[in-house]
């Protein structure tokens, strides 16, 4: 396996990475890193990588913050004897800590990040080991008095010559002030023993042992012969202090080598999960994601790749690259104008397809597919033959030598104007009989040129393709769109004209130009238009022809619903039916059994009437869902009646028989709730008379398209074409968001779960979209 990643630039990517870890640790992992070529471990590391971006997408972030790098220690304390200082126990203490944290953590989470969650469950506590240091290292980083036993003697033994001793200094002190003996009024150490300031000219005054002298000469420092004892009983003490010290360390570290196994997985987890965070966190401010992997030997497909480094320089000004090959074309020819983002495209396949092999999250759209590559081999750009003293033309053949002898048939290669810099003629037949080569040894090989020769080779052998960029036609400024299957035009009489060469020299170059090439070249452009038309024109005609896909399911789907809504009120109607007759039926025997007279018989006859009034305004009501909400519908409040289409006034409400008595230009009329299907607003700065504006249903699309849109504006644009579908009457909408890493998506999501006017909403069919689409229905 050989990867080219000094042509690509890959290390300008792995110092990004690098850069947001938060340890060490992690820094090394990531210079460790290589391509993966075996898919089922390179699709594991990817999803360890989506599952820490679906948290921080969330804004949750792991415990990790505090990760020590404690891989020296560990590999110190191995050895037999060797101790850890204080301090980096506290370190090792504060590591156990973390991934004490980093479990608890993943496992309160395993709903969410399973695969995190059981990397995380083989991390080792070590609570004993936290225990043992934690007491006998306080958090200044000294060991504890106690540690142990003979410490807390020893220490106590030391306080206390060391109170007598500095009682006995104080007590000189003011003594020798006075006689003006001292230097200073205090005090201090030398050589670990307590001494006084003495003036030089007065050191006989002071009976005690010389340690040290002032850099003037003018005060020397004087231990006193009457804490000469203490002070060599305080220094004995302090060599016992530090062999119990050391004892105490020993015992920690033996405790340490105890627990090496489970140190050295720790040690191996978290460089791990500090790697991945720093993917994550890199997918998540870059707006990444992960490609589809495909099988070495299948096409490549990108959409809207982005070359990585650019879009992190400059995510505005950074051109999406789309390219999808068939599975037949081993060779891709990019022609086109200089400076029109030939050599970028190159880069940006090469940094995709390492990016995907490291599970990197790559800048592209979640439907790109890029096959494994057994290897990445590029000549890209001329920097190193200057200073290896060769031509531009040598050192490219050079490296396409070294190329040819290590492509296999699952390797990548990328070759930038391949056969410049020397005779056209010679260099287009040795540019052709290389890519011959290359199309029977290599995975796929993407090649940039300006060659007429390699132009033709493509369009006309079974594995070669065209693709071209070109310049826009209104100001000849470059498009950074890729154009399959048309070669380009060079347009170098275009691009000099810009950079300022004389109008003259482009007009003589204009004449002396072949007037063959001349005709190809208008020929070539005439096409390139052509094409350019033809696509929006099938794109256009693939809209539609969506749309009229997504609305002949729907109907179906409506059409199924009315049908079953049609059996169900049929069966009710029967049942209510039977009911009626049999309650009439037993009313009929109770009046024969009871010889009603002509009066009970009218009384009778009456509450038939008012109840079979009732059942008919219930029946219209199931037949008839109501369109507002009865609270709504008071006294004073003008309406909108449905069957009489026209506006009225409630002059009474009668919620138990769901009645409502309006007014309508001087006439009352008796109607039921679900008449009304829509009340007048009153404009809040205008007199009464109100208005409404019903939209017409060809005025509101069925779909709104949310690409390249942010949550907080695409959810504004949701709630305004709701809006507008349902005051068109519309019975369902279509929200097409695309796949993205489902954050958009699921904000979508939320927002309709809220809506009470929302009867359902689901992903759509592969025929409707599938999971890019979201298709939503009205209650």
């Amino acid at each position: 396996m050989v990867f080219d990643e000094r042509m690509l630039e890959f290390e300008r990517i792995r110092a990004l990475l690098a850069s947001l870890c938060i340890s060490e640790l992690g820094r090394r992992r990531v210079a460790e890193m290589q391509p993966q070529v075996d898919r089922e471990a390179l699709e594991r590391d990817m999803i360890l990588v989506r599952e820490m971006m679906t948290l921080l997408s969330q804004r949750i972030e792991p415990p990790i913050h505090n990760l020590r790098d404690v891989a020296e220690h560990v590999k110190r304390v191995a050895r037999e004897r060797a101790v850890l200082e204080p301090l980096e126990l506290l370190d090792l203490k504060e590591f156990l800590e973390t991934a004490t944290r980093m479990r608890k953590f993943f496992e309160s989470h395993a709903w969410e990040v399973p695969r995190l969650s059981q990397m995380a469950s083989s991390l080792e506590a070590l609570p004993s080991l936290q225990r043992s240091i934690d007491e006998k290292i306080a958090p200044d980083g000294t060991v504890r008095d106690s540690a142990s036993e003979a410490l807390r003697a020893l220490r106590r033994d030391i306080f206390a010559i060391e109170q007598r001793i500095q009682s006995t200094l104080h007590k000189m002190i003011r003594e020798l002030t006075d006689s003006g003996d001292l230097q200073d009024s205090f005090y201090t150490l030398r050589n670990n023993r307590y001494v006084l300031p003495v003036k030089t000219t007065n050191r006989s005054r002071v009976p005690g042992l010389i340690h040290d002298s002032s850099n003037t000469g003018e005060t020397v420092f004087i231990e006193p012969y009457v804490i000469l004892e203490d002070s060599n009983r305080l220094s004995e003490l302090r060599v016992k202090e530090r062999e119990e010290i050391f004892r105490i360390l020993l015992r920690v570290a033996g405790h340490i080598r105890d627990e090496m196994p489970a140190l050295q997985t720790n040690l191996v987890l978290l460089a791990e999960f500090d790697f991945i965070y720093a993917k994550a966190r890199f997918g998540c401010q870059y707006d990444c994601t992960f490609p589809r992997l495909q099988a070495p030997g299948s096409p490549l497909h990108l959409v809207n790749a982005h070359h990585p480094l650019l879009r992190v320089a400059a995510a505005e000004q950074s051109r999406p690259l789309t390219l999808q090959l068939e599975p037949k074309n081993k060779v891709l020819v990019i022609t086109g104008p200089n400076a029109g983002g030939k050599t970028t495209a190159l880069k940006t396949i090469g940094l995709t397809v390492l990016m995907t092999q490291c599970a990197i999250p790559v800048p592209l759209h979640a439907d790109s597919r890029v096959p494994i590559f057994s290897s990445v081999l590029a000549d890209i750009g001329d920097e190193q033959s200057v200073l290896e003293g060769m031509s531009t033309f040598s050192a490219h053949m050079q490296r396409i030598a070294t190329i040819l002898q290590k492509v296999s048939k699952a390797a990548l290669v990328l070759l930038d104007e391949l056969g410049t810099a020397t005779d056209p003629g010679e260099g287009g037949a040795l540019a052709v009989a290389i890519l011959e080569r290359l199309a029977e040894a290599s995975g796929l090989t993407v090649v940039s040129t300006h060659l007429a020769a390699l132009k033709n080779w493509a369009a006309e052998h079974p594995a070669g393709r065209n693709a071209s960029f070109r310049l826009s036609e209104r100001d000849h400024r470059p498009t950074f769109h890729l154009i399959l299957d048309l070669p380009g035009i060079s347009e170098a009489l275009v691009i000099a004209e810009q950079v300022g060469l004389p109008h003259s020299i482009i007009e003589r170059a204009r004449a002396l130009r072949p007037s063959v090439e001349h005709d190809a070249t208008a020929l070539l452009m005439l096409l390139q238009a052509k094409e350019q038309e033809l696509k929006q024109r099938l794109e256009q005609v693939a809209r539609e022809q969506e749309e009229l896909e997504i609305m002949r399911v729907q109907l179906a789907e409506e059409r199924q619903k009315l049908e079953q809504t049609r059996r169900n009120l049929k069966r009710e109607l029967l049942a209510e039916k039977e009911e009626a007759s049999r309650q009439a039926k037993a009313k009929v025997e109770e009046l024969i059994a009871r010889q009603p007279t002509k009066r009970q018989l009218a009384e009778l006859r009456g509450e038939l009437e008012n109840e079979i009034r009732q059942t008919v305004a219930q029946r219209k009501t199931l037949r008839e869902p109501l369109a507002i909400d009865p609270d709504e519908l008071v006294e004073g409040v003008r309406v909108h009646l449905r069957t009489l289409n026209d506006f009225g006034e409630i002059v009474k409400v009668s919620r138990e028989k769901e009645e409502l008595r309006v007014e309508i230009r001087g006439r009352a009329v008796r109607v039921p709730f679900s008449e009304v299907d829509a009340i007048v607003k009153q404009p809040q700065e205008q007199q009464s008379s109100g208005a409404i504006v019903f939209a017409r249903r060809q005025d509101v699309p069925i779909s709104i398209d949310l690409h390249g849109k942010r949550v907080e504006e695409a959810l504004s644009l949701v709630e305004k074409h709701l809006d507008n579908a349902l005051i068109a009457g519309l019975g369902f909408v279509r929200i097409v968001h695309g796949h993205g890493k489902g954050v958009l998506s699921e904000a979508i999501h939320d927002y309709l779960r809220s809506l009470p006017f929302v009867k359902s909403f689901r992903y759509g069919t592969p025929s409707e979209g599938g999971a890019a689409v979201t298709i939503v229905e009205f209650s």
